[in-house]
């Protein structure tokens, strides 16, 4: 079943509400426990069995098509039977992007899929309910623990054929909506933005000039009666659109929540995971990874729910708790950071105390400064 099918990832987004953290990079290359974020989409995929990957970018495209050759080598992607194509090629919108990569699209049936989201969807299990039905577009879609009125939602037959989408609705909106089809489910579900299509639907994307698949493509397949359907589950899904999300997904990760999306490294016990086998005198909690050529001090505490990435170098008495680190930052002694992001090449002075902050690349925080829920911009110095 699996031959019968290749994928598409798009990679294009700016991540502006990301901001500080994606002020020198996209948003597909911020690390999320010392990978990519688009690493993750990759393994999403490959998985699932899929042996054909095309990635399409376009915000810093060349930067990303060299962070994904240099990790996903040709070597690499042999060892594991897949290819990876990134097409030079310049979309205005997620329909866009598929147009434009046409061509390498060979199978019957294609997932395209987001490099900006972390989930462990049954991937295997929702191609095979699209084949199922015989549809020839299917969304996947996400039980959620209230209505949706703070989200598009939409309503499904009994058979689970999309009849309507709602956009951001009331709850009584959504009650009558369905009170008017006796055979639709009253369900509390949100579009999780990876979708199945048959290779009609990639015939009707090239003879249109639709742009966007929520706006365009959607609607008129609902409007001309096309097999379209929702595949509704229990499953992990987190967008990761801004500063305090992009911390949870990390969290999450480290809790496995996304399994069997894994951190890098040699795993210690159930939450522990080390690019490099940390030093002795290192003390750490549970659910943490460490990178590697990191320096630790004397009564350095890693606590737990903490990443930190590659090149760091901690003094004395540091405390880590609930915290993301990037890479090649450096910390002087007395330090306590508590639930905040240090993105790359950071300098934290001696005695500081950072609680609730995102710190842009490149920042420098001098001795003594006591921060407490503040977003610094990239080459901050305070």
């Amino acid at each position: 079943m699996v031959e019968k099918w290749s994928a598409v990832i798009l990679a294009g987004g700016i991540g502006s509400r990301l901001s500080p953290l994606t002020a020198k990079i996209c948003k597909p290359m911020v690390p999320l426990c010392n990978r990519p974020m688009v690493d993750y989409a990759i393994d999403h995929l490959r998985y699932a069995g899929i042996k054909k990957l095309i990635i399409v970018v376009k915000h810093l495209g060349n930067e990303l098509r060299e962070l994904i050759n240099s990790t996903w080598t040709k070597e690499i992607c042999e060892k594991l039977g897949i290819e990876i194509l990134i097409p030079k090629v310049n979309s205005m919108g997620t329909a866009d992007a598929i147009r434009k990569v046409a061509d390498e699209i060979t199978s019957e049936n294609f997932v395209v899929s987001m490099a900006d989201i972390v989930t462990n969807l049954p991937m295997t299990k929702f191609m095979e309910y699209h084949l199922m039905k015989n549809a020839q577009a299917t969304v996947s879609m996400k039980r959620i623990e209230e209505m949706a009125t703070k989200y598009g939602n939409t309503l499904l037959d009994n058979d689970g054929k999309i009849i309507r989408f709602l956009e951001k609705p009331s709850s009584q909106e959504i009650y009558l909506s369905a009170l008017s089809r006796r055979s639709a489910q009253i369900l509390p579900i949100i579009n999780t933005g990876i979708y199945c299509f048959n290779r009609e639907i990639l015939d009707l994307i090239k003879e249109t000039t639709f742009m966007d698949f929520g706006k365009e493509i959607f609607p008129y397949l609902l409007e001309h009666q096309y097999r379209l359907y929702g595949f509704v589950d229990d499953y992990y899904w987190l967008d990761v659109g801004n500063p305090t999300t992009y911390l949870w997904s990390n969290w999450d990760i480290l809790r496995l929540y996304g399994w069997p999306i894994t951190p890098p490294g040699e795993q210690e016990g159930k939450s522990k995971w080390f690019l490099e086998k940390p030093p002795s005198h290192l003390k750490y909690g549970n659910n943490v990874c460490l990178g590697k050529n990191n320096t630790f001090g004397n009564n350095n505490l890693i606590k737990n729910l903490t990443s930190i990435g590659s090149n760091c170098t901690f003094g004395d008495n540091v405390v880590i708790d609930r915290s993301v680190i990037w890479n090649s930052a450096e910390f002087g002694s007395n330090v306590t950071i508590e639930q905040s992001v240090i993105a790359n090449d950071c300098v934290i002075g001696d005695d500081c105390v950072i609680k609730s902050c995102i710190i842009g690349s490149n920042s420098t925080i001098r001795p003594k400064n006591t921060l407490n829920a503040k977003i610094l911009k990239a080459e901050t110095i305070l």
